[in-house]
């Protein structure tokens, strides 16, 4: 997958029950450098190819496990995490929350939080120089799943070997009112891909099969 400035790192998260892909990314823009969901997974060696980095972004309270080892290799890099993070990682030094505090980047990267789950806090994103909206747990879409029971594990998520919203991501909506107006602002955003934390991007028809996926679970009208 290639896309306007922006790299990829690809990782695996094992078990003998199942094995999740995991996608990180840095995105180039005209004044920051930014480490985007650095999985658990990277090694230091990944690390150190990804080059310095101004800023490194968690996007969801469930993606925040490769964080230290990013901040530790790039220790002058600006931390973000949604709200939560700071109870969840005291110990790093955390300097804005996303949907909180000023994100200096919306004409490049915009934000999206996706309200009402403050066990996930997850924020989408979109790449203006490549139209594309990054969505962390939000959606699935994992062709070719491994582990022993990954077929069990992705029949209750509703994402078996297919692009789908996860129902488990579902489960932590306490405000679905709220979920359903941001959902409503993302389908009116102008982007061509979406690539998701796991599994394969959907490029160029990303748009329509998103807004599919959205009316599939009653989330867009």
């Amino acid at each position: 997958m290639s896309l306007p400035k922006t790299r990829f790192v690809e990782t695996t998260l094992r078990s003998p029950l199942m094995h999740l892909p995991v996608r990180t990314a840095i995105f180039e823009l005209e004044n920051a450098r930014i480490l985007f969901s650095p999985g658990s997974m990277m090694t230091a060696e990944q690390l150190r190819e990804v080059g310095a980095v101004t800023d490194i972004v968690a996007p969801t309270l469930m993606h925040t496990g490769g964080m230290k080892a990013a901040a530790q290799m790039y220790p002058d890099a600006k931390l973000w995490g949604p709200a939560g993070v700071r109870e969840k990682h005291p110990d790093l030094p955390w300097h804005g929350i996303l949907g909180v505090d000023p994100w200096p980047f919306e004409s490049e990267l915009s934000l999206i939080p996706l309200p009402g789950m403050p066990k996930l806090n997850e924020c989408a994103f979109l790449h203006h120089a490549s139209k594309a909206l990054y969505l962390t747990d939000m959606v699935f879409n994992i062709a070719q799943p491994k582990g022993l029971a990954a077929w069990l594990f992705f029949r209750m998520f509703g994402t078996y070997r297919r692009f789908a919203v996860s129902k488990l991501f579902l489960r932590y909506a306490k405000d679905r009112p709220a979920l359903e107006a941001t959902v409503a602002k993302i389908a009116g955003l102008d982007f061509l891909h979406v690539v998701p934390s796991h599994g394969d991007a959907v490029m160029n028809d990303g748009k329509p099969r998103l807004l599919a996926a959205f009316r599939e679970r009653g989330l867009l009208a």
